[in-house]
């Protein structure tokens, strides 16, 4: 038998792969069984290469094995000796209840017959009143006194008897032989000296999720990267080289075969050719490095390229199914820092900080703990950050900001064209209670119009302030600076145009 401490482990999204390393004596042919392999381990994935001397076979092999009676010859000797004086007392024990029994039939034999002795002296004009009560009242004191000494002794055995039962149960545990499931590495090697061999597979119930924690200090985030990992593969990885891949080994590697798409083309109808139907829809917008709204995070955004992330140091993981927090990297990087409020969702404003992530790494996607100068303020969600990329967080809401909304939305058409308008006019009420000046950015959407017979603009000229940017995607920030314990109305509109012809708006 030999033994091959486990030196690296590769964790994957929902396996690992485990390599030892070791040294063997060889002299010829000789054959070796390394033990403490896990019965998961997948036998198609051994790999074995070996130094100083040639492979001839490797192969998993699972086999019974028996385990020897008991532990040392002395600790079973004591459990025998300790059984053998809990059944000597229980009978001893036992005698002594049964002695008491007979007393107490003798003693309620003989108040039998002083009762029927009482009858027969009364019946034949008879009586002794103060004999017989001295009588029964021995007789009643020594039923007492036998009834408690019956009670005690009733009492120990029942606990000698449980004792008894326990000890007993221990010898036959550690005397009757039981076997055990295992796997070993059985290895056949040729050579002469030492070999050095490596051997490398694969187990399944090891997974493993990236995990971070941003602080925020200032205008300065320190962002620390974790992988959190969790295995059940019958091995403890100890003080092993640990590093973590996004490799998807489950996804095959045979591309699906293309089927014929066939598109035809057909003549308009003439409602389509007078009308055009159109539909609001809410999109969603997702862009890398930006926080998402995933409350779980179902696999690996390794951003279409296989990474492999080393841990900082030695590591030990047991095979408990726990979850453990191995450290990875982290960085610092300064951040532009915004009290932002999305007023169309929420009153209030929330502490949004946008930075690089100079960390030279990747960030993968997973869940962010958030923390401030007071503690932590909550968890988010982490997107796919390349290196270099912006990446935004928000660190909870600021006390002492508030911002409530109003709408109203008026309708015109025009008489000649038919064209129709629809303004809608935003009012925002925005309050500060806190002692310093503050500036803020308020968010407001406006629809983006995908067909040339819609129209959609801002409509500058009513807005206070005006909207410093209108993105693409249709969100309008507008800039406000409160000062102490001050108040502000701010406006914002926009107007939305469509042609006779359009249907839906």
């Amino acid at each position: 038998m030999a033994s091959f401490p486990v030196k690296k482990v590769v964790v994957m999204e929902d396996r690992a792969q485990i390599e030892r390393r070791g040294t063997l004596a060889l002299s010829g042919v000789t054959k070796f069984e390394i033990e403490g392999l896990p019965l998961v381990a997948v036998d198609r994935s051994l790999k074995v290469e070996v130094k100083g001397g040639t492979l001839i076979d490797a192969k998993f092999e699972r086999r019974w094995k028996e385990q020897p009676r008991g532990g040392l010859p002395a600790d079973a000797s004591a459990l025998r000796t300790r059984v053998h004086e809990l059944e000597q007392q229980k009978l001893a024990q036992a005698d002594t209840v049964a002695r008491l029994d007979a007393r107490v039939e003798v003693l309620a034999t003989t108040r039998a017959d002083l009762l029927r002795a009482i009858s027969e002296f009364t019946g034949h004009g008879t009586s002794d009143v103060a004999t017989w009560k001295a009588q029964l009242g021995m007789l009643s004191d020594r039923q007492a006194g036998l009834d408690e000494e019956r009670r005690v002794a009733r009492q120990a055995l029942a606990f000698t008897d449980k004792r008894h039962q326990e000890a007993r149960a221990t010898l036959n545990a550690a005397e009757e032989p039981t076997r055990k499931f295992e796997s070993v590495l059985a290895l056949t090697l040729d050579g002469s000296g030492d070999a050095q061999v490596r051997a490398s597979y694969l187990v399944p119930c090891a997974v493993w999720r990236p995990a971070y924690r941003a602080t925020l200090a200032g205008d300065q985030v320190t962002l620390e990267a974790e992988a959190v990992v969790w295995q059940r593969t019958g091995e403890s990885w100890d003080e092993v080289e640990l590093a973590f891949s996004t490799a998807r080994p489950t996804l095959g590697t045979t591309p699906p075969t293309l089927v014929a798409d066939c598109l035809s083309t057909r003549p308009k109808q003439q409602i389509e050719k007078r009308v055009v139907s159109v539909s609001v829809r809410e999109e969603t917008i997702q862009t890398a490095g930006e926080t998402g709204g995933e409350a779980e995070l179902p696999g690996l955004d390794d951003g279409g390229e296989t990474r492999l992330l080393q841990a900082a140091g030695a590591t030990t993981v047991r095979s408990d199914g726990q979850p453990q927090r191995v450290a990875l990297f982290q960085f610092e990087a300064k951040a532009v820092v915004e009290r932002v409020c999305p007023a169309e969702l929420t009153s209030l404003v929330f502490v949004m900080a946008r930075f690089p992530n100079s960390s030279g790494q990747v960030l993968l996607a997973g869940p962010v703990d958030l923390v401030r100068n007071a503690g932590l303020v909550g968890r988010a969600q982490l997107k796919f950050a390349a290196p270099g990329e912006p990446v935004k967080l928000s660190f909870g809401n600021e006390d002492g900001l508030q911002v409530v909304r109003d709408t109203t939305e008026r309708v015109d058409e025009a008489r000649l064209t038919g064209r129709r308008t629809t303004t809608r006019s935003v009012q925002l009420f925005i309050s500060n209670t806190r002692p310093e000046p503050v500036r803020l950015v308020i968010e407001e959407r406006v629809p983006v119009s995908e067909v040339k017979e819609v129209e959609v603009q801002v409509l500058t000229r009513d807005c206070a302030p005006p909207p410093s940017v209108v993105t693409k995607d249709g969100v309008a920030r507008l800039e406000v600076e409160l000062g102490p314990n001050g108040t502000k109305t701010a406006k914002f509109a926009w107007e939305l145009s469509a042609a006779a012809k359009v249907a839906g708006v």
